[in-house]
């Protein structure tokens, strides 16, 4: 039954163009192809990842976020009390209308109703320093991944022309460099996945989780149709952007506004040149358009291509939002926050003290 589903699972019409077979790619003297039993190392590499990540996050973020000023807040803790967590349950974020209702019911007043839900809210909200960790972690993870991946395609011929990504399909010999940078890539994205319920919660949770699974699917699927060349380069356009926005959010966190502000710009103008002219360009136009040129299309191909237009979507969805915050900075002079990130309630008088805590967070 097993052999079945492999058999069916790995069928050649599918994965590779008409008239070429794996059988066809097996290794020999001076070729080395990509091989679907290499992606079983890629768990591996995230698991080395996340022990990677820990290990940065005492020895590098804790020490950074103190040496920038990043302090948790202390926070008042809200009173165990069964009936008001069960509203809780039901919304975070009940109505005027429904906090008096709340208030009869459990012989209290409206003031010391909207008091515990606020202290409720807080304590579920993460503190600053894990935020700050999370964010220089990505910041450099991402820092590491796109040098890595420069300085293989500087060197690649098809970094400077995106027909050399067709030439030959699929019997490209496979660079041990890009199969380290797979690797790396697809390790750090399937670590995300083990760690997003435990990260910090973002207003585009979903769409983020959309991201990171087209992500990995493309990753995959690329390097088993042996679309690595043309996946190094959607690799490496996604990266670039995402180091100026991690380092910001890293300075919105110590609130260090100016340099914040002047990164955000910069993450703005750098997202949308690589994702809205250089990603259509280098890569959904060479898929639809150049590889047509060299070979025929085959069922995993239209695969792949949709899998880049969902990326293709998403990179719309997150422009629409900078832009939104780009027209604000110029209404009221300065970008507020980032508007991906969790939205952080104001704190009032008795529910967050600005005090330093001592020792780590």
């Amino acid at each position: 039954m097993f052999e079945n589903f492999s058999s069916w699972f790995w069928n050649d019409r599918f994965w590779l163009p008409v008239g070429v077979s794996f059988k066809d790619l097996e290794d020999r003297p001076g070729y080395h192809y990509a091989k679907p039993s290499d992606l079983y190392l890629m768990p591996v590499y995230a698991l080395g990842i996340l022990i990677m990540r820990s290990v940065f996050e005492h020895i590098v973020s804790n020490p950074l976020a103190s040496m920038m000023g990043v302090y948790d807040v202390k926070r008042t803790i809200a009173e165990p009390n069964l009936r008001l967590e069960k509203f809780y349950k039901s919304s975070k974020h009940p109505t005027e209308k429904a906090v008096e209702g709340i208030a009869k019911q459990m012989d209290m007043s409206i003031r010391e109703v909207e008091r515990w839900f606020r202290r409720r809210r807080n304590m579920d909200r993460p503190q600053l320093r894990k935020k700050f960790a999370e964010a220089s972690w990505r910041c450099f993870f991402y820092l590491v991944a796109f040098t890595f991946g420069m300085v293989t395609l500087v060197q690649a011929p098809w970094f400077w022309d995106n027909l050399a990504c067709w030439v030959d399909y699929p019997r490209q010999t496979m660079w041990d460099s890009v199969y380290y940078y797979y690797m790396l890539e697809g390790g750090f994205y399937i670590s995300l996945l083990f760690s997003i319920m435990r990260d910090v919660k973002r207003k585009d949770f979903t769409e983020q989780l959309i991201h990171h699974m087209a992500t990995i699917f493309l990753i995959l699927f690329s390097y088993v149709a042996n679309f690595v060349r043309v996946g190094s380069l959607v690799m490496a356009i996604h990266d670039v952007s995402d180091i100026i926005l991690e380092g910001a959010k890293c300075f919105v966190y110590a609130k260090k506004s100016a340099v914040a502000d002047n990164l955000f710009t910069l993450f703005a103008i750098v997202f949308i040149i690589s994702r809205l002219i250089v990603y259509p360009y280098s890569v959904i136009h060479t898929t639809w358009v150049k590889s047509m040129w060299l070979f025929r299309p085959y069922p995993g191909y239209y695969f792949f291509n949709a899998l880049l237009m969902i990326l293709q979507l998403l990179h719309i969805f997150w422009a629409a939002i900078i832009i939104r915050m780009a027209v604000r900075m110029l209404v009221v002079g300065k970008v507020e926050k980032d508007a991906r990130s969790d939205v952080e309630e104001a704190s009032t008088g008795d529910e967050s003290k600005h005090q330093k805590q001592n020792g780590n967070s």
